[in-house]
């Protein structure tokens, strides 16, 4: 596996666990590496190139289950020129989706809510304008409509948890990250916003490194949140239109790239290959491990082996 931008938890054609990571190289293995739920086999990741044009690096990598249950559910990924793709078979193929006004507007994460609704966003084109937007669909990831129903220039990341969808968002005109909720049955009234106290996502440094996205753990109403590249982290509550409880717990590591939880532990990566993680639902983070490959390098991603959401 080349340079991993995202990855994510699902099943195969068959349901059985795989993981699907996003890679910033089409080389071998493939923009898209595939492996078993048992990394430590031993055997090499299987490979697959996304179609229609060269790769184009994918920031956001989902899976979740479809509105049937099916044995294989439903993987989206998103591409930083706006595209997104969608596999029925477990990942065996993808095929592209029709997405409004996706033109140089990068896609950096998508959610599902496990029963066949998702909701992504896209970031501001390139050169800016403010006009990045909100994109929800209800049949399985096969279509997706387009909106703008509250002020921002970039949703940079998206979860799901407790029937609620968070959405974590920026403005040019704010230094900090931003935050709304919405209940599951209605996508169209959002929570008034709460600036999360932590700075926004730091962009891409070049091509092999993860794009302005904020990464979102939830699992049982809690959410903990951080920004690509910066040493802070944000935890709150969330309960359809209400947001509890935000805490900004304090952290003394490097620059943070991805977290994940399986609901008790909550793990983040940072750069220069740290792990930090936390077993009070996000309150206090603790150093696991200590630049687990001796070289200095970031650890960009991270996936638990849990169906999401949680």
């Amino acid at each position: 596996v080349h340079a991993a931008l995202d990855g994510a938890y699902g099943k195969d054609g068959s349901g059985n666990g795989i993981y699907v990571f996003s890679q910033a190289s089409s080389a071998s293995p493939g923009e898209l590496a595939i492996s078993s739920d048992d990394v430590t086999d031993g055997q090499a990741w299987t490979g697959l190139n996304l179609p229609l044009g060269s790769q184009k690096f994918c920031d956001a990598v989902t899976w979740s289950n479809d509105s049937t249950n099916s044995t294989s559910g439903v993987w989206l990924v998103g591409r930083r020129n706006g595209d997104i793709y969608r596999s029925t078979d477990g990942a065996s193929s993808f095929s592209a989706v029709t997405v409004q006004n996706d033109s140089d507007k990068p896609i950096l994460s998508i959610a599902g809510n496990g029963s066949g609704k998702f909701v992504t966003g896209q970031r501001e084109a390139v050169g800016g304008g403010g006009d990045g937007h909100l994109l929800i669909s209800t049949d399985n990831g096969a279509s997706f409509s387009s909106s703008q129903p509250f002020s921002f220039d970039s949703i940079n990341g998206v979860a799901y948890t407790n029937s609620t969808w968070i959405v974590a968002y920026t403005r040019s005109t704010e230094s900090n990250l931003l935050v709304r909720t919405a209940s599951d049955s209605d996508l169209t009234t959002w929570s008034a916003e709460v600036d999360l106290g932590i700075d926004k996502p730091a962009g891409k440094d070049n091509n092999n490194t993860p794009d302005a996205r904020a990464s979102i753990a939830a699992a049982d109403g809690r959410a903990v949140i951080v920004s690509n590249k910066i040493a802070a982290i944000a935890r709150i509550d969330v309960n359809g239109t209400s947001i509890s409880n935000l805490a900004n717990p304090t952290y003394s590591g490097a620059n943070i790239r991805d977290i994940t939880t399986d609901s008790v532990t909550w793990m983040i990566v940072t750069m220069g290959g740290d792990i930090y993680e936390s077993t009070d639902s996000g309150a206090t983070f603790s150093q696991t491990v200590d630049d687990i490959r001796g070289t200095g390098r970031d650890l960009q991603v991270v996936a638990v082996s849990k169906h999401l959401p949680l």
